[in-house]
Formats: structure tokens, sequence, C-alpha cells
């Protein structure tokens, strides 16, 4: 077991392989010894899951974290801290690995020059409570063909540094906006957030579980679900699926 020093209100606690970070948060959650803003990292993944039930490519050397935090009601704002989450990262790699396109895509990747580097799943941890797990792409990255969009490693744009930087860069972010959106809501996080926005304007194909939309990214809804300008059939309101754009 290992700790990084993170600013506060984190703590950490480091671990050499799990099944599944956020599940092992959870665990910590049930039986008493998280707190809010409770750190857990670990080298290596078994059993890592993306969103939608997928498959998180887990292999050391890149970051796998998920943080615990106390969720105030309404509940129903918890995906908000997505958002939170992806703006945060997306300016501390601008300043870990500088002269890139960072820019966050809905709902909750992070992608540096038209690659996605990072993604994110926010799941429910007993009342209260949420875990959210973060992977980065620090050393490698999943082969072509294995993922839904293109890939890339933070090594493979010179990044020198390790996870342990990643993540307390993660962290200088977070705390503040956190603190930011928990005093103000969501209207600060939704205008800093749509500023590095993927494809808004642009065309963009939506694939849900039972169909395909098509339509123009016309924003966020005051909640952060994805607005989709579809012409004379009016604005579609969508709170979950798979998004592409033209080129990604």
């Amino acid at each position: 077991m290992t700790t990084i020093h993170l600013p506060a209100p984190f703590s950490h606690v480091g671990l050499d392989s799990v099944g599944s970070t956020n599940d092992e948060a959870r665990r910590r959650v049930e039986d008493g010894t998280a707190a809010d803003l409770l750190v857990v990292t670990a080298k290596r993944q078994s059993a890592g899951r993306g969103r939608r039930g997928r498959t998180w490519e887990s292999p050391e050397g890149n970051l796998h974290a998920s943080f615990t935090l106390r969720i105030r009601p309404p509940l129903s704002e918890a995906a908000q801290i997505g958002f939170v989450a992806a703006l945060s990262l997306a300016e501390a790699l601008d300043e870990l690995v500088p002269g890139h396109d960072v820019r966050c895509k809905w709902p909750n990747d992070v992608l540096m020059d038209g690659r996605k580097v990072a993604g994110m799943l926010l799941e429910s941890a007993g009342d209260g409570w949420l875990v959210l797990g973060i992977g980065v792409d620090v050393a490698t990255r999943p082969a072509p063909g294995e993922t839904l969009y293109a890939t890339l490693s933070l090594a493979e744009l010179g990044y020198g540094g390790d996870t342990a930087d990643v993540l307390s860069g993660l962290c200088r972010h977070f705390g503040p906006w956190l603190a930011r959106w928990r005093a103000e809501g969501f209207a600060p996080i939704r205008s800093a957030w749509l500023g590095r926005a993927r494809g808004l304007g642009e065309a963009a194909v939506v694939r849900l579980e039972a169909e395909t939309l098509t339509g123009v990214f016309a924003g966020l809804d005051e909640e952060g679900g994805m607005l989709l300008d579809q012409g004379d059939a009016g604005i579609r309101r969508v709170l979950a699926g798979d998004v592409f754009f033209p080129g990604l």
C-alpha cells in the first residue's frame, strides 16, 4: 500500500492490485472507512469497467482512481459531478502537457488533439454517497479497434511524469471546482465545460440503446443533458448515449 500526499481535502489509499477501484471505494463506504474525497488508486485492475458495462483497460502505468463523494439531495444532480471532474482534468492536462488541444466530450470523456485520453464512471454507493471512477491513459492506450473512439496516451505526447503527478494535478483543480459546484450549483460548471466542449455546434450521431439519433450538438440543458437539434423535429434531450462527431 502506498500513499500520495494530495492537496486538502483529499485523502489517498494506493493499492497494488484490485478487481475494481470503484468496487473497493464502495466497500469502504459500506464499512464506514470512507471519507468525503477519499481517493482509491491501484496500479492494476483485474475487473475494471467503463460506461454501460464495457471493459476498462487497466494496465500498470496508467491512472486508475476512484473518489468517494458525499452528495446532498437531490441525487438526480449527481451526474453533474462528471462534468466537474472532466473540466478539472482538462485544466490539469493543459498544465501537465502544454501545447495540445484539450477538450471535454459529452458526457464525461476528455480528449487531447481529438483523441480520447480519459474516461469516467459514476456509480451510487449507498445513501448519500457517490463513487467517481477516472481512468487516464498515461503510459499506454488500448490497441486500435478495441475501443469505440480513437485513443491516445500522455506518453505519446511527450509526457514524462507519472500517475501520481496526474492525480495531484487533477485534485488541485477538482477541489475548487467541486466546492464551487456545491456552493453555486451547475451554472458555472456548465459555462466552463461548454467553453471546452468537443463538437459544440457540429453534426453529431448519438447511439442509444434502442435507436440512433442525428442532429447538431446545441449545448447542455440546466441539468447536464445533451441538447440535440434535429431541425424540423425540434430539440431532443439526451441523458445517456454514445456520441460521435465527424473525424472522431
